[in-house]
């Protein structure tokens, strides 16, 4: 049996996050041990709980920061005393350190990217946090490529964004689709779609565009809501919350759209909400793999959304329609078509089904991950 530590830097909300409890529930136990660390505590690792019903051991180093000797020490320890046979790092400072731990410890690493590397500078409007910023990268690339044994992209876009800037050697990378829990979101359509209506007050058949985002910069909620100005017959709700709600709320105001925006606000139900809408809409400026996406095809939802990232790599001409990131009125006409194409909607419904199935499956995720497991540990 392999044992398998997945360190990551917190169990807050967030992507990265949100994989740990479906490969828990889905690893086959027979082959794989695991235990999952943490750097630290953020907003509470609101997920710990969960995680822990799965009966998976779960151990938080209390990290003050990246250069917190002591608790990197303990680390060590953790690899040492449990022979751990592989880690896997998920973001960029459990990254730096499971590829510094591989040096000292001889036990072989793997590093998942999530994120382009600009895409955690520019959330930060000071010029210190986008220079710490950079440099972190710059290390985790440094001592990823001196001590991981591969690096794994979530898309084939963000890989190619990292072998450009360089530091990474191309013939450690692999990329690896993520996956989702498929059947949280097969639903009965009619039922979900009474319980949104009530919910939210909306009229009845009313015509419903559904977005799932952190209300962060570079989300493009603000080009979401000037397309909603241009298709005047649709109504759009917006789950998640964030540091730009109260402003894009003041923009719906500003548009004369905020009375037919409904803020969901942060939601763990959203496989509840998804079937009982029309359409998806992901407006994202850029987006390595957004897992959202496989999420509104198992539901069966054609999709509109920016060419951006690794979008193509999800979103095809069967499933939906791509647009120009930050045009407004490309995404309202996107909109508009398929909220008008009762045929075309039905279609790509099927087809995004299928497609989730057969691609974006917890299983078939994990199927992906452990044949570079494999390798790994064939070496």
């Amino acid at each position: 049996m392999t044992r398998l530590l997945w360190l990551i830097d917190s169990l807050t909300v967030g992507g990265a996050e949100s994989l740990i409890i479906p490969f828990a529930r889905r690893l086959d136990r027979s082959r794989y041990a695991l235990t999952v660390c943490c750097l630290s505590t953020v907003a509470g690792n609101a997920i710990e709980p969960e995680l822990r019903k799965e009966g998976v051991p779960i151990v938080n180093l209390g990290a003050r920061n990246l250069r917190d000797r002591a608790a990197f020490r303990r680390l060590v320890a953790l690899v040492k005393s449990e022979k751990f046979d592989l880690v896997h790092a998920h973001l960029p400072y459990a990254s730096i350190w499971s590829a510094v731990l591989s040096r000292n410890t001889g036990v072989p690493s793997i590093s998942s990217l999530h994120v382009a590397p600009s895409a955690t500078r520019e959330l930060h409007d000071s010029l210190r946090h986008r220079v710490l910023t950079e440099v972190r990268d710059r290390l985790m690339r440094f001592v990823m490529n001196r001590w991981s044994s591969r690096v794994i992209s979530v898309s084939g876009a963000l890989r190619d964004i990292y072998l450009a800037r360089g530091g990474v050697d191309e013939a450690k990378m692999r990329v690896v689709h993520n996956g989702i829990e498929l059947d949280r979101f097969r639903r009965d359509r009619a039922s979900t779609r009474t319980q949104v209506e009530r919910e939210f007050r909306l009229p009845h058949g009313a015509k419903i565009a559904v977005t799932v985002a952190v209300l962060r910069p570079k989300k493009g909620i603000e080009v979401l809501l000037e397309a909603a100005k241009r298709v005047p017959d649709a109504y759009f709700l917006i789950v998640g919350d964030g540091p730009k709600r109260e402003e894009w709320n003041a923009l719906a105001e500003q548009l004369g759209v905020a009375d037919r925006i409904r803020w969901a606000g942060y939601r763990r139900d959203v496989d509840a909400l998804l079937a009982g809408c029309d359409l998806f809409v992901h407006p994202s400026l850029d987006d390595a793999f957004p897992t959202v996406l496989l999420e509104a095809m198992a539901a069966g939802l054609p999709v509109v959304a920016t060419r951006v990232g690794g979008i193509p790599e999800i979103v095809s001409e069967f499933t939906g329609t791509l647009v120009p990131a930050g045009d407004a009125n490309e995404l309202a006409m996107a909109i508009h078509a398929l909220m008008n194409d009762d045929v075309a909607r039905k279609r790509m419904s099927v087809a995004a089904e299928k497609t989730a199935l057969e691609n974006f499956s917890t299983e078939a995720w994990i199927g992906r991950l452990d044949a570079v497991y494999r390798e790994v540990l064939a070496q």
